[in-house]
């Protein structure tokens, strides 16, 4: 009489928790390794979101829409570490393996910069010592009227600096730093930071 086929068993969770982490360490791209799932990918129940090859496309992508932000962190019985993550853009969210050390990201996700900070050193002389303005002020959030706390996609989810850019029609503002975003942008983008002379008070990018 032939043995009778073991069974499969599942993982458990043992935790699953709210990264604590800045915000702005929590920014990762796609290795490509791993897909991602519904759930942690060894629980009963848990289906593909993105494949692998999907998630390479991803990460080899030139649209910073497609950053990533990791916001829960779960651990299974067996010690395996799982991130639910995000895309900028809200078109993909899961679980994708993480390694087996909460200290660092690893297995499916990596580390990633959204941008470059240069600070003066990508600007002129005559552009530090320059006066500037906004060209059309008012509220529309176009990223031409209003300003915003980080540059475009760099951050998710960060919103206008300023809602209403009429108060700084005049050419009475000065830029302070500049910031490049990172070659994950199809061209490269530009953001300045802009302070007005008179307050001194930082308005956006």
């Amino acid at each position: 009489m032939g043995q009778s086929a073991s069974a499969k068993t599942y993982a458990k969770i043992a935790s699953n928790e709210t990264l604590t982490i800045p915000v702005s360490s929590r920014n990762v791209n796609f290795t490509g390794t791993k897909a991602l799932y519904t759930k942690v990918g060894t629980l009963r129940g848990a289906r593909v979101v993105a494949t692998r090859s999907t998630l390479r496309s991803l990460a080899s992508s030139k649209d910073s829409r497609d950053n990533v932000r990791t916001y829960r962190v779960a651990v299974t019985n067996r010690g395996s570490v799982y991130y639910k993550v995000v895309t900028f853009d809200g078109q993909y969210r899961g679980w994708i393996y993480g390694g087996k050390s909460t200290g660092n990201f690893s297995g499916g996700v990596t580390k990633y910069a959204t941008f470059n900070n240069q600070g003066l050193s990508a600007l002129t002389t005559a552009q530090q010592n320059a006066t500037y303005k906004i060209t059309t002020p008012g509220t529309a959030n176009n990223g031409k009227s209003v300003t915003y706390k980080a540059p475009s996609w760099t951050q998710y989810k960060v919103g206008r600096a300023i809602t209403d850019s009429s108060p700084y029609a005049t050419p009475i503002s000065k830029l302070i730093k500049s910031a490049l975003e990172h070659v994950r942008t199809i061209s490269g983008s530009t953001f300045m930071i802009q302070t007005t002379v008179t307050r001194l008070q930082p308005v956006g990018f």
